[in-house]
């Protein structure tokens, strides 16, 4: 098992309609594609260093690292060219993969 992180840093001035999209379109498609088993949505609280930022993590859940793999070929570089199309200029993301160990 494992979890893809994606951390945004979003400004605060297009933070609400991100975050709504987000919910109703974007996470949406990444579940639908069939490569995750769960999410959940943080908020980063503390550091709040950046005033014209707001910092966001999203946590994927996949069973299997292939299921991540696959993920990344077929359905990743769309998703992410949707996103980076609607909010171009008005984030940073990055991304990381956690193996959980026994």
């Amino acid at each position: 098992m494992g979890v893809y992180i994606v951390t945004i840093h979003i400004k605060r001035q297009v933070e609400e309609e991100w975050l709504k999209w987000m919910k109703q379109e974007h996470i949406p498609d990444i579940m639908n594609a069939g490569f995750f088993t769960s999410y959940e949505i943080f908020k980063v609280v503390i550091p709040d260093t950046v005033s014209d930022e707001s910092i966001y993590q999203f946590h994927y859940r996949f069973n299997n690292l292939e299921d991540y793999y696959h993920y990344a070929e077929k359905a990743a570089p769309d998703l992410q060219r949707k996103h980076s199309e609607k909010f171009l200029g008005k984030f940073k993301a990055s991304r990381a993969i956690l193996k959980k160990i026994d």
